[in-house]
């Protein structure tokens, strides 16, 4: 059978199968949607899709194989039952095929029972795009059917911010080349923090793809993205979790590095009503309170929708309001997707969703769950000035060095965990033979290396549970619940410490193992490279009356770590400072 014959074989058979990824979205913690990708059968040799699509390009059987492929998918994606969007990968140059049907997508929707406004088109950068006039128009006409539009692999291609200025699309997918390691990489930072402000601009929502790894998750978190998609959270397959389930949350969380404050310190105590009250009923509600702007419909506990104040309002407007809907259930008018988020989740995610929607009324309210079930309403305006307040107190007290937390906040946390009687862990880090090195390389860097320890420390102490403090100079500082994962931690600083710390060195200075500068005296001494030292301290909450006593417990620990003179951890059995008797 030849290649041609091979590909028609499996696009007439209906033997072409999708698989599902999910899309995340952290702020409200739901899946937002599912990618469908395309296989072969399994074993054959158009099982996967650079092949298929290699062969159909050749073969002048593109659009053949991109229908088939979309009723794959959409046959399949009904199955599963979910209210999420289906995000079909779509080649834009069959968009412009004389001989491709127009109308397709619409007709395989209507067929399987999947409205237009659940289907998202993805356009790939991948492919070369010669003619985005015809393309534009293209797109206008999946728009007017009622279809979404995204760029899939925005920076792999030439045309990226060209072909997102001319499609306005409502997603745009960053490539997973800027997401690989984006941690190390300032340049790749720089870049998506550059489509994250034009996508807000633009009022497109932001998608990274590709992640790997909870330092790449954690990354984008810091940059405020909050729609994921990659292999960290769920590989492609044929039927994909419908929700994320404990342990996806975990995975995400633990890379959130949370400023303390979540929904829970914003909700507030509302009635709500059954989705079944009469409109007349919630009528009388709005006009017997003037403050009141929204009431959440809620069945069984769960919330189903929001009643806002304007549509209850316009509807008895006009003359026959009242004859025709008092007696109509207030679900008929209900917003009946209100923004819903669990009273857990970080007032910071949730203000990234926020600030995603261009058209967003500051003075509008939001329903806030507790495993899923309604505990009361948050309104954005206090959201927005709780996340100011934030952001106004992190930058006062952060080094602005490394953009850690300083001294204020050190304190404060040490303080809590006192106060809470909580098992804690400090560990208070230290660079030996700093100043000579300074000497010799020069302040800037100096500043270099302090910096790269900074972001040592983030990516070893990434979970949330840890804090990650900056003193001051070249001195840090990580507070952690007790834990024996802890020490593997320490051990895996002064590894990697050691493993890279030669690259701040010159070639010469490199090999002969030592700097020459200027000791206390001013003679010439010979200095060993750099070394981090480690004093780790288990304070007793019961006998440490303040952060003071912890601070001196952990200064002598790490006074005991510099003595060995090179990259070491001293572990303190000392829990409380000693007693000073006065003769």
């Amino acid at each position: 059978m030849s290649n041609r014959d091979a590909l028609l074989e499996l696009i007439e058979n209906d033997r072409l199968s999708p698989l599902f990824q999910p899309i995340f979205d952290n702020a409200s913690q739901t899946i937002l949607g599912f990618e469908a990708l395309i296989r072969g059968p399994e074993g054959h040799s158009l099982e996967f899709p650079d092949q298929l699509f290699k062969l159909a390009q050749e073969q002048e059987l593109l659009s053949e194989l991109e229908l088939a492929c979309r009723n794959a998918a959409i046959q399949r994606f009904v199955q599963l039952e979910t209210d999420a969007k289906l995000f079909l990968n779509v080649n834009p140059n069959v968009l412009k095929d004389e001989s491709h049907p127009t109308g397709s997508t619409l007709r395989l929707s209507e067929l399987h029972g999947l409205t237009p406004e659940r289907i998202i088109i993805e356009l790939s950068e991948r492919y070369p795009i010669d003619d985005t006039d015809l393309l534009s128009e293209a797109i206008a006409h999946y728009r007017a059917l009622g279809l979404r539009v995204a760029i899939d692999d925005l920076g792999a291609g030439y045309s990226g911010l060209k072909l997102w200025s001319e499609l306005q699309p409502d997603f745009v997918k960053i490539d997973r080349y800027f997401i690989k390691e984006l941690q190390h990489d300032a340049t790749k930072k720089e870049f998506v923090q550059s489509i994250i402000n034009l996508a807000r601009n633009l009022n497109a929502k932001v998608i990274a793809e590709g992640i790997e790894t909870q330092a790449e998750l954690q990354q984008l978190n810091e940059l405020g993205i909050h729609l994921y998609q990659g292999f960290y959270l769920c590989r492609p397959v044929q039927s994909p979790p419908l929700h994320p389930d404990s342990q996806l949350i975990e995975r995400i969380a633990s890379s959130h590095r949370p400023n303390g404050d979540t929904i829970a310190q914003l909700v507030k105590d509302a009635p709500s009503i059954p989705s079944t009250t009469k409109a007349h009923v919630a009528l009388d509600l709005f006009t017997g309170d003037k403050q009141l702007t929204a009431i959440p419909v809620v069945d069984n506990g769960k919330p189903v929708g929001m009643l806002r104040r304007e549509a209850i309002m316009e509807l008895f407007s006009g003359s026959y309001g009242r004859a025709l809907y008092a007696n109509k259930d207030v679900v008929r008018v209900m917003d009946k997707n209100p923004m819903i988020v669990d009273w857990q989740t970080p007032i910071d995610l949730v203000s990234n969703k926020v600030t995603d929607d261009f058209d967003v009324d500051i003075y509008k309210q939001f329903i806030v769950t507790q495993n899923s079930r309604y505990q009361g309403i948050a309104s954005i305006r206090d959201l927005l000035r709780r996340i100011t307040e934030v952001k106004v107190q992190n930058a006062r007290y952060a080094n602005p060095l490394t953009l850690l937390p300083g001294n204020v906040p050190i304190h404060r946390t040490i303080s809590q965990y006192l106060e809470d009687n909580k098992a804690f862990e400090v560990a208070y880090f230290d660079l030996n033979n700093f100043k000579p090195y300074n000497d010799v390389y020069g302040y800037s860097k100096g500043d270099r290396v302090i910096s790269w320890v900074g972001e040592l420390l983030r990516e070893v102490f990434a979970e949330s549970h840890h804090f990650v403090g900056h003193i001051g100079g070249d001195d840090f500082v990580t507070i952690s619940p007790v834990a024996a994962t802890n020490r593997n931690k320490y051990l895996d600083v002064v590894a990697r410490f050691e493993a890279k710390v030669k690259e701040f060195y010159s070639t010469a200075d490199q090999a002969r193992q030592y700097i020459l500068a200027n000791d206390r005296t001013g003679e010439r001494a010979q200095f060993p490279l750099l070394g981090i030292a480690i004093g780790i301290v288990q304070p007793d909450y019961y006998r440490c009356n303040s952060y003071h006593d912890v601070s001196d417990l952990a200064a002598e620990a790490k006074k005991r770590a510099k003595q060995q003179q090179k990259s070491a951890c001293f572990f303190s059995h000392r829990r409380f400072p000693q007693l000073i008797l006065d003769d």
